[in-house]
């Protein structure tokens, strides 16, 4: 099950794209870069995103490609600021050998990701150099 908290409801505009987000949050563990099976990167990253009386919501996201490469290198603590959308996904979890399961995932799929603090130069520079 995947709540969304919201401040204000606007009228739909049908110029613009319904599935759209933007969150600034904080890397909460570190980011998990791999590459599918057909050689597609990847990174899942936990984002923790402060709301009133000292809670948080922890949001997965999901990054491909370029948006992947860079936010491998972001440490946990990092604020970062990530744009998307909202998607489910089905998904084969392998069991054992002979036996998966079907699971179903709900994440932001990242559009744009940039790092806020003095870090984000680092793992810019980083990434240029991988």
């Amino acid at each position: 099950m995947l709540t969304v908290f919201a401040r204000e409801l606007t009228a739909p505009d049908p110029s613009v794209n319904p599935n759209m987000i933007e969150l600034c949050g904080y890397i909460c563990k570190p980011p998990v870069y791999r590459t599918t099976p057909f050689k597609r990167e990847i990174s899942d990253i936990l984002l923790a995103v402060n709301r009133a009386y000292n809670k948080s919501d922890y949001i997965p996201c999901i990054a491909w490609g370029r948006n992947a490469r860079f936010v491998k290198n972001i440490p946990v603590g990092e604020r970062v600021s990530v744009s998307g959308r909202i998607q489910s996904r089905e998904y084969q979890k392998k069991i054992d050998e002979l036996n998966y399961e079907t699971k179903i995932a709900y994440e932001v799929s990242v559009c744009k990701i940039g790092a806020e603090g003095a870090s984000a130069e680092a793992a810019s520079a980083l990434d240029g150099q991988a």
